[in-house]
């Protein structure tokens, strides 16, 4: 059962991986064309959202210390 488990959990790790590779492509291909990249608008949804979590302080700074501690585990 613990083997399900990990193996799941490695699976939602590589996906999340994946997912933000290609999240970051979208905004380096936007930025380069200055247009949206196969009409999703990466920078556009991007500033939509930090717009909505600069409204909630209090999510927005949760958000941002969950991205850190995310980000710098995944960096050593």
């Amino acid at each position: 059962m613990f083997k399900i488990f990990n193996n799941i959990k490695e699976f939602v790790i590589q996906i999340t991986n994946l997912i933000f590779v290609l999240f970051c492509l979208g905004v380096i291909l936007q930025l380069v064309i200055g247009e949206p990249v196969l009409g999703w608008d990466v920078v556009g949804n991007i500033t939509k959202v930090l717009t909505k979590l600069g409204q909630n302080t209090f999510l927005g700074v949760f958000s941002i210390l969950i991205l850190y501690q995310y980000f710098s585990n995944h960096s050593k």
